[in-house]
């Protein structure tokens, strides 16, 4: 019977990284422990704006403009009709 090699685990702990200022919106990022690439977290429109990681920087800045964009036009559009109800209620 051949004897087994134990494997000893090669990777290291993550290490999280300073986060990000986009547009008001902290991008978290961290350093990974067994590939060494740099990962940040953003919303993202493909996940129902749940946080995903990416490798691109780029990718989470642009999730979070969209994330943005999603969420200011929803925001604007319901005060605009809670202006519009008051309006119509106070001139009956």
């Amino acid at each position: 019977m051949k004897s087994s090699k134990k494997l000893k685990y090669q990777g290291g702990p993550s290490e999280i990284l300073e986060s990000i200022q986009f547009q008001d919106y902290e991008i978290k990022s961290l350093k990974h422990g067994n590939t060494g690439n740099i990962l940040y977290r953003f919303p993202s429109k493909a996940h129902d704006w749940e946080n995903c990681w990416t490798m691109d920087l780029q990718t989470a800045k642009s999730g979070v403009i969209k994330y943005k964009q999603r969420f200011s036009n929803n925001n604007n559009e319901s005060e605009d009709s809670r202006i519009k109800t008051v309006v119509n209620k106070n001139t009956k």
